[in-house]
């Protein structure tokens, strides 16, 4: 069973207003926060404004940096794009637009979990698949080694989720 979840960012002109894309499969936060650290780290080369735009090119079947052009696909037709992950979209068709809801009516979707890049803070902020924030992990954090300790309900260094109304 897959966890899907939706990765984005926020509109700088209406913090309410998310633009994300939905991934298929490995939306927990303990995989993906650490992936979209490492994208941002070597893909993105630290700048969050460029890890926000190769997320929003696609909808992806997974994230991973280790994608090379040559990465595989179980599913025909998806595209490797390096550094990022694997596409949802096929060789022939145009990506999808990118997914636009106001973050309170996120419950509509089908995913479990929201990530947010904060690109002023270079963070991204966890949401609940209802919205709901839950906290924000700092992207350098999240470049710890795997092996550190780290529970599962931490897979980062975190601030606690600033409760601001929605």
């Amino acid at each position: 069973m897959s966890t899907h979840c939706y990765v984005g960012a926020t509109d700088p002109d209406n913090p309410h207003l998310v633009h994300a894309r939905f991934v298929l499969f490995d939306g927990y936060p303990g995989v993906v926060l650490p992936t979209l650290a490492a994208i941002w780290a070597s893909h993105a080369h630290r700048d969050t404004g460029a890890l926000v735009t190769a997320i929003l090119a696609h909808d992806w079947e997974y994230l991973d940096p280790g994608t090379t052009a040559t990465t595989g696909s179980g599913f025909t037709g998806q595209r490797p794009m390096p550094g990022v992950g694997m596409t949802l979209a096929s060789e022939v068709d145009p990506p999808e637009p990118v997914t636009v809801f106001p973050l309170c009516h996120a419950g509509h979707l089908d995913a479990d979990w929201i990530y947010l890049v904060e690109a002023d803070t270079a963070a991204i902020g966890v949401h609940t698949g209802d919205g709901n924030s839950v906290a924000t992990y700092p992207l350098t954090g999240c470049l710890l080694p795997a092996t550190a300790h780290r529970r599962p309900s931490q897979p980062c260094g975190v601030r606690p989720a600033a409760r601001a109304p929605r």
